[in-house]
């Protein structure tokens, strides 16, 4: 058998993402390379991944056991690579450029730019769970989720687009310099019957006594914290019901007349519509974020501002 870590990575986005298209723009690739690398993975282990139908791409039984085993495996091999990579010259213009990255709408114009910039570098992604925010404990590390400055400073990363939330984050840590790509709220998704829907935006109060729908694993923990500490800090009760992924999620919010709280995501979920949240809690800014002295410190705050102003010419910041 021969599995690529490329086939995983792959998985893991359209298990976030519901689509092929979703997969494809959250890594910055062809759809057809994502298609490809699903029929490897499905060659190589004679097993059928995934289902596709008019709502998207969906897991099988045998491509949720193959993600359990890819969760397991891509951090490990995150760390190795890091661990490879310490003494890797830190140009990108004449190597590769790393760029750590949660799902986002801006993703491909942070890679298209960054392309531009350094015409001969490898642009390269790595998904990054959580947001950018000062930890509670151990000052080393830049999240819960991820040890984002243990990247940086194993010379894994040169960039990271993350979230951030202005009232519930606090400041950026200090061991970071950032720079804002964009502005966006927090979601709400609902049935297209629920008394909810239609609005153009919908406020935490709203959802007092609702029944919410939240995602659970890992790479759901930061909007799992997100929304639950919104909640609280609105002083807003909510009955959380957990799935275990998001169709499952999306589904329950229309079988219940539940809410699901969600990120912007480059693919909507069919049957849901969604409003932004107007609390300023549930607001959050996406960063470009470096190490202040570090190569990047000379050229990510010019990327940051070619970006920002594509996202707002396209109506999108």
């Amino acid at each position: 058998m021969d599995i690529e870590v490329q086939d995983l990575r792959v998985l893991r986005a359209v298990a976030d993402t519901g689509s092929l298209a979703g997969a494809a723009r959250a890594l910055g690739v062809s759809q057809a390379g994502v298609t490809r690398r699903i029929q490897h993975l499905e060659r190589v282990t004679a097993l059928v991944v995934l289902r596709r139908d008019h709502q998207g791409a969906r897991l099988t039984a045998a491509g949720r056991l193959l993600l359990l085993c890819a969760d397991e495996l891509l951090p490990k091999i995150d760390r190795l690579l890091a661990t490879g990579r310490r003494e890797d010259p830190a140009d990108p213009s004449e190597e590769r450029l790393r760029i750590g990255t949660v799902p986002t709408p801006v993703l491909p114009l942070v890679t298209a730019h960054a392309r531009a910039l350094f015409p001969r570098a490898a642009v390269e992604l790595c998904t990054i769970l959580g947001t950018c925010r000062t930890p509670a404990g151990d000052a080393q590390t830049a999240d819960s989720g991820t040890d984002l400055l243990g990247f940086f400073r194993a010379h894994r990363l040169d960039l990271a687009v993350v979230r951030h939330s202005p009232v519930l984050d606090g400041p950026v840590p200090e061991f970071f310099e950032a720079a804002v790509l964009a502005e966006e709220d927090m979601l709400i998704g609902t049935a297209a019957d629920h008394r909810l829907a239609g609005r153009s935006s919908i406020a935490l109060s709203d959802l007092d006594g609702e029944l919410c729908l939240l995602v659970g694993g890992r790479r759901h923990a930061d909007l799992r914290r997100h929304f639950t500490a919104a909640t609280r800090h609105a002083d807003v009760r909510v009955e959380l019901r957990w799935a275990s992924d998001e169709a499952e999620a999306a589904a329950l919010a229309c079988a219940v007349r539940g809410a699901l709280p969600a990120y912007p995501l480059p693919a909507p979920t069919a049957g849901v519509v969604y409003a932004p949240l107007s609390d300023a809690s549930t607001r959050h800014r996406l960063l470009l974020v470096w190490l202040p002295g570090s190569p990047a410190a000379a050229w990510a705050p010019g990327l940051a501002d070619t970006v920002r102003e594509a996202y707002r010419s396209e109506g999108k910041a």
